[in-house]
């Protein structure tokens, strides 16, 4: 009995033990827990770059460029500045996510220079630039501005049908202009992609 009694008890320590521990983690602040799965997050990725305890190649400098716009973001003095921080930011993540890119794709920087055109293309047209600032005044693309006229038309109660049907048909033709690009710029970059390259940016979304 007294084997059983501690074999019971000993359970029983187990259990509180596990318990008490998880009210600690549940107890523990907000930052810690961040922190925790930060360190996490560090370690898998330090591991898939084969350095273990160190963080991946490049992403301390992107902490610290996402940190630097954040704080140049609430220093803004003005709209204006705001547009301008959040248009540099944009360009900035879409650089990086090019260049990350080239190195999923396993490419030398010989082969980048007449790949790297060719990506930007198919980039571009899958994830056009958005547009900032008061009532995004300026329309990036023949899409966005045959979107836009027939927004406003739409908003005259007034407005024709023939001048609605005309809007609309603009915005369809810009469409299907866009979309044969696209078709014809992912094929550009096809023809010099291996099987594996062709499903890393199928993966990425960036061919079909």
């Amino acid at each position: 009995m007294k084997e059983e009694d501690q074999g019971t008890h000993g359970g029983c320590n187990a259990v509180n033990s596990a318990i008490v521990s998880r009210r600690a983690v549940m107890g523990s602040s907000g930052l810690g827990v961040l922190a925790i799965l930060s360190a996490m997050l560090l370690g898998r990725e330090s591991r898939r770059e084969g350095e273990p305890g160190r963080p991946p190649q490049g992403f301390l400098e992107r902490m610290e460029q996402s940190r630097a716009f954040s704080e140049r973001m609430r220093d803004a003095a003005s709209m204006e500045e705001r547009t301008k921080i959040m248009e540099e930011r944009n360009a900035w993540e879409r650089k990086r996510a090019v260049e990350d890119l080239k190195e999923q794709l396993g490419i030398s920087d010989a082969e980048w220079t007449v790949i790297r055109p060719r990506v930007e293309a198919v980039y571009n047209l899958v994830h056009p630039l958005p547009s900032f600032g008061p009532g995004n005044a300026q329309a990036r693309t023949p899409v966005e501005q045959r979107s836009r006229e027939l927004r406003e038309i739409l908003g005259d109660k007034d407005a024709k049908a023939e001048e609605i049907k005309a809007k609309l048909t603009a915005l369809r033709a810009a469409k299907e202009q866009a979309r044969q690009e696209l078709v014809k710029a992912r094929e550009s970059l096809r023809q010099i992609m291996s099987l594996r390259q062709e499903a890393v940016l199928v993966l990425n979304g960036l061919l079909d």
